[in-house]
């Protein structure tokens, strides 16, 4: 099992990243591959494991995938009917892989669509009864046999008006896509997701049609008017947020001086506002942030929610550095109940991390030594690199294969910015 040694403390780091597109909008942008007639180009994508899937389960659809990692480019191609099953031998290793119901059933309402349970990382209750009601009231059957979600709708897709009891992007993206040929009226999407990541697959949808078909009519409040076709469409995915804070935070924790080119400032609002509180000295163009941490930095304390709050998926990162900042620090979780998976961990480096049902206090360490850790999910295993990464010795971090699935070519960027750091079985 593949696995990095990390040699620290690794101070005063400085140097430039450039960020790949985002994972997060680039799943969705694929999965509505599917709603086109002929084909999409998607440039500025990043080739990580998750997005590979994808276009695997693409293929296994039907879909004609190319894919140029010297340009970052995917295309794809329909040539055919897709296949309407959605196997568990991809799908169970991604949590996107759900967005192919809203695909398929967008474009195929009258067959029976059937899709395995899809994986990806365990944080918690992350059910898709959301998506499944929302699809019933577009007039959707639904069905549960041998391990397959079974939809279909014999009368086609209605458009009509549906509330998520709770913002959740991926089933606000699937929604969206099961939405956009439904007919007779308009379909109206309360507390929908704001996340950058969905307006990319907005942007994408309208500048592929005719018309702007979906717009807000309010803060959470979506519409989308039903057209007949999309024959083809081309996009350039947006920077990765989650990634561009990850690198951040390795200038942070080391108090040196890190600057992410291809991210849009606007996308991390809140957590560039911890940041300063926390002392460091930021710096943002259109499409480029540079934090300066060489000051001493005080703790902070700070909650989770939807966009334009604090991203669940930057919480553990920012765990992670906190554990080294002299002071009490309290972080409240309110999207994942499993999102503290990387405490017992950074425990294990001396942080101290105390977890009380939905909160964090973290009592920051003049010193973290180096240790065995095991991460869990995509996030966990970047905020243990981060605590690696400082502290005194080496430190094994095992079960690496989750950084594969969020971030390209991990071990090469850490290197460029000076880590001592390497991958071995």
């Amino acid at each position: 099992m593949k696995q990095y040694l990390i040699k620290g403390p690794n101070k005063g780091v400085s140097g430039t990243i450039d960020i790949e597109g985002a994972k997060n909008s680039c799943l969705p942008l694929l999965a509505s591959s599917i709603l086109f007639q002929d084909s999409i180009v998607l440039t500025n994508v990043p080739l990580v494991k998750d997005v590979l899937t994808m276009c695997n389960l693409l293929e296994e659809l039907g879909a004609k995938v190319e894919i140029s990692e010297k340009n970052k480019t995917i295309k794809i191609t329909n040539k055919k009917k897709h296949k309407l099953v959605v196997p568990y031998k991809l799908i169970s290793t991604m949590r996107a892989g759900a967005l192919l119901m809203g695909a398929l059933l967008g474009k195929y309402p009258k067959n029976k669509i059937f899709c395995a349970a899809s994986g990806g990382c365990s944080l918690g209750a992350r059910p898709t009864n959301f998506h499944i009601a929302g699809f019933k009231s577009l007039g959707a059957k639904y069905n549960l046999k041998n391990g397959y979600t079974i939809l279909s709708a014999k009368n086609g897709l209605i458009g009509n008006t549906y509330k998520f009891p709770k913002v959740s992007v991926t089933g606000t993206c699937n929604l969206i896509m099961a939405s956009v040929f439904a007919k007779n009226t308009a379909t109206t999407l309360l507390n929908v997701s704001r996340e950058p990541e969905v307006l990319d697959l907005i942007s994408f949808l309208n500048n592929s049609s005719n018309s702007k078909f979906i717009k807000f009519t309010g803060k959470r409040t979506l519409q989308i008017r039903g057209i007949t076709k999309l024959i083809r469409g081309s996009h350039k995915v947006i920077g990765d947020r989650i990634a561009a804070f990850s690198y951040l935070c390795v200038g942070v924790i080391t108090r040196g001086k890190i600057k992410v080119n291809n991210i849009n400032p606007k996308h991390l609002p809140k957590e560039l506002e911890v940041l300063k509180r926390m002392g460091c000295e930021i710096k943002t163009s259109n499409s480029s942030i540079t934090v300066n941490a060489k000051k001493k930095l005080k703790p902070v304390s700070f909650k989770t929610n939807p966009w334009p709050e604090f991203a669940t998926d930057n919480q553990p990162i920012l765990m992670a550095v906190l554990t080294t900042v002299d002071g009490k620090s309290k972080i409240e979780e309110n999207v994942f109940s499993q999102r503290f998976q990387a405490a017992p961990e950074l425990n294990r480096l001396g942080a101290s991390i105390s977890i009380k049902k939905n909160t964090a206090i973290i009592i920051g360490q003049k010193k973290l030594s180096g240790a065995i850790c095991i991460s869990s999910d995509l996030r966990s295993a970047f905020a243990i690199i981060l605590g690696a990464i400082a502290a005194t010795g080496i430190s094994q971090v095992l079960r690496i294969y989750h950084c594969s699935r969020g971030y390209y070519q991990l071990p090469k960027k850490l290197k460029k910015l000076g880590i001592n750091i390497k991958s071995t079985t």
